[in-house]
């Protein structure tokens, strides 16, 4: 059994009324399916717009789509008591990309990693202050940073602090919503590494979704790419995917830029985009 199914999901926001009319909006998700074995990661590729984030809501149980259904660890996510889904969702955490805005500016970095423990375990004062300690060096920051507020982090740190919490409960699955995205180039790869190492570690599960490509194929164990709300290729193997005739995968590859500016060619604008 796989340890995250999702089974034909589709998802719309609904109507705009916007002038007194009433139109539906196309599907935002559109009979999603996929699965993802336990310690593997499975990045999940796609341009701003495709639907990437809104499924990762509906798996995080924060948007309930209208059809389909979201199985973890054997469980329904969406017909499950309340008390019940409580304890499957301490398996499910979650890494975003603007790492200010996910967590309270005027908690410490110690009650913010700590905030997970305090919910589900039952640890004393100093137990989890200890537990706290052993997380921050987990993620390359010291003991000492326990005390410290967001501001005084970087990017790179700060995100690190969010691994850190959801890494906490030692979960099955997180996933990973543009984690690096906002980060610069030494950042990334630094934190694409500890993300692997930790994979290996305790056995994680990932759903990577990006717009990066090389980020994605760094990390991954499978790769999968969505356009338009549709999931329109899956990747077994994740060297096949430079040889796909998918237009949209095509795409994504034409827009991986040289790792060096001289090696960089921009391509002259076609006629056909002038015309209004």
């Amino acid at each position: 059994m796989s340890l995250l199914h999702v089974q034909e999901v589709s998802h719309t926001y609904g109507k705009n009324r916007l002038f007194s009319t009433a139109r539906q909006q196309p599907p935002i998700l559109s009979n999603i399916s996929f699965s993802i074995e336990e310690g593997e990661c499975l990045g999940l590729l796609g341009s701003s717009g495709a639907g990437k984030s809104t499924l990762g809501k509906v798996i995080l149980g924060l948007e309930k789509p209208q059809q389909g259904k979201v199985i973890l660890m054997g469980h329904d996510m969406y017909s499950m008591h309340a008390s019940s889904r409580r304890i499957v969702r301490r398996d499910l955490q979650v890494v975003l990309q603007d790492c200010y805005s996910a967590v309270n500016p005027r908690m410490s970095a110690e009650q913010i990693i700590g905030e997970p423990l305090s919910n589900y375990m039952s640890m004393s004062l100093l137990e989890q202050k200890r537990a706290v300690c052993e997380l921050l060096e987990r993620v390359g920051l010291q003991a000492t940073d326990a005390l410290k507020s967001p501001h005084q982090f970087s990017g790179g740190q700060l995100q690190r602090i969010n691994i850190a919490r959801a890494i906490a409960l030692k979960p099955k699955l997180i996933v990973l919503d543009e984690p690096i995205s906002s980060l610069d180039m030494v950042n990334q790869s630094q934190i694409l590494a500890l993300l692997h190492d930790l994979k290996l570690t305790f056995g994680l599960s990932y759903l990577f979704i990006t717009h990066d490509i090389k980020a994605a194929y760094a990390l991954s164990d499978r790769l999968a790419v969505m356009e338009q709300g549709k999931l329109i290729g899956q990747f077994e193997n994740k060297e096949s995917i430079f040889t796909s005739s998918q237009p949209a995968v095509k795409r994504l590859l034409q827009s991986v830029l040289a790792e060096h500016p001289r090696d960089r060619k921009i391509k002259p604008i076609q006629t056909e985009c002038l015309s209004l």
